[in-house]
C-alpha cells in the first residue's frame, strides 16, 4: 500500500514525494514528505489525507487495501475534480471517462 501512496502522489503532482538531493531512506524513515504549494493547493484535503494514511511508516498504521477503496476521496467527486485538474494542466484527457463527466457533475451542482 506503500507503493499506491507514491503512485497517488505522483499521479496528482508529477513529482516524487521525497527531495531527490537528500537521502530518501532517511527522509522515509522520518515521514519528510514534500507538498510544496504548487500544485498541492489545488488538490483535495481528502487526497491529502488519503496519500498520508498510505505513507505511514509503520505498516500497522497504514490503510489496508480496503479502508483505502473505501476513503472519501474515492467515495466521493473529490477525486474525479483533482483529476480533471490535472488533465486539465497537462492538456490531455487519460485518468478520467467523458461518460463519468455528468454522473459527478450532477453530483456537485444544485439542484
Amino acid at each position: 500500500m506503500w507503493s499506491v501512496g507514491v503512485i497517488v502522489y505522483v499521479s496528482l503532482s508529477g513529482t516524487f514525494p521525497f527531495n531527490e538531493d537528500e537521502d530518501i531512506n532517511e527522509q522515509i524513515q522520518n515521514a519528510a514528505f514534500m507538498y510544496p504549494p504548487a500544485p498541492w493547493r489545488e488538490i483535495s484535503p481528502e487526497a491529502i489525507d488519503l496519500i498520508n494514511n498510505l505513507l505511514q511508516v509503520k505498516q500497522r498504521k497504514r490503510l489496508s487495501v480496503d479502508k483505502s477503496q473505501a476513503h472519501a476521496w474515492l467515495q466521493t467527486h473529490e477525486a474525479w475534480l483533482d483529476l480533471r485538474a490535472l488533465e486539465c494542466r497537462v492538456g490531455h484527457r487519460y485518468l478520467t471517462h467523458a461518460s463519468d463527466d455528468a454522473r459527478w457533475r450532477d453530483a456537485i451542482e444544485p439542484r
